[in-house]
């Protein structure tokens, strides 16, 4: 600034002078014609500093658009869960027993489970909330339990209405172990291992009636297939059940949105079952 005030000052010293001598050499030419110091000072463009946003700051620091280290998850769950026979043969007979009781076979403990989870990831760590419908499919039929010396008798009848289940939530967490990272496939594709576990709570509805065996000797069954009336309806079961949890699963991530998950394990009873969503 100060070199330029002085650069500009001799200049308009100098055509002060020069002004005379230029008009006498040149008579016929407009007394305007003297230069001034304008003449000789020429404008210097100044870049300005360029402006960014707070959008562009956003994405020079995090070039991906992610401001948090964890990625989110919405899926849906399909399972089938059941306790197996060999497990129900350790407390109660079935129709192989050759002092079997009934006519039918000794009902399977059965049911479907479809859900919805929201999933919170980070680098290993899951944390799965779950909310889900269990229908059972267990079928009406006798129950004896084991006892020496046998009574095949003794047993009872249980007759489930059409809408028996729960209605579940809970929470598990999950360790992932990564086989295959998306960032080494360029997003395209990654494969991991999950073990975990965690707990829920289901309430319970529908009904569960039961006959029990006649003052007159008669057996359950035979009390149920005479059209009496049933001694109980989920007699001792709580209207809320504990869930326990225990998963293991392989995790496949498709373009690093698509997530499907194949997993078992235990969810109060044995299970197995496919989890599809989309991650965010």
């Amino acid at each position: 600034m100060y070199r330029s005030l002085v650069f500009t000052t001799v200049l308009a010293g100098l055509s002060t002078l020069a002004a005379p001598s230029a008009q006498a050499s040149a008579p016929d030419l407009n007394p305007s014609w003297a230069p001034s110091a304008l003449h000789f000072v020429q404008e210097v463009p100044v870049e300005a500093a360029p402006v960014t946003d707070n959008l562009d700051i956003d994405l020079i620091a995090d070039p991906e658009g992610k401001s948090r280290d964890y990625d989110m998850e919405i899926s849906f769950r399909g399972r089938m869960m059941g306790v197996p026979s060999s497990i129900l043969d350790i407390w109660y007979y079935n129709e192989d027993d050759p002092s079997w009781g009934d006519s039918r076979d000794r009902p399977q403990i059965e049911a479907y489970a479809l859900g919805i989870e929201f999933v919170i990831k980070g680098e290993s760590a899951n944390g799965i909330f779950y909310m889900e419908y269990v229908k059972s499919r267990m079928k009406e039929g006798y129950w004896d339990d084991r006892e020496e010396p046998a009574d095949n008798l003794d047993g009872d009848f249980l007759l489930p209405s059409n809408n028996l289940g729960m209605a579940v939530f809970g929470a598990n967490y999950a360790y992932e172990a990564h086989f295959v990272r998306t960032s080494q496939t360029n997003g395209a594709f990654g494969l991991s291992f999950l073990v975990g576990g965690g707990l829920g709570l289901g309430v319970l509805f529908g009904d569960l009636e039961r006959w029990g065996p006649g003052d007159t000797g008669d057996s359950a069954h035979v009390r149920f297939d005479n059209g009496e009336e049933a001694d109980g309806n989920k007699d001792g079961i709580p209207p809320v059940l504990p869930m326990v949890d225990i998963n293991a699963g392989l995790r496949f991530n498709f373009g690093d949105r698509f997530v499907l998950r194949f997993e078992g394990g235990l969810h109060t009873m044995l299970y197995y079952g496919a989890t599809a969503g989309i991650m965010f």
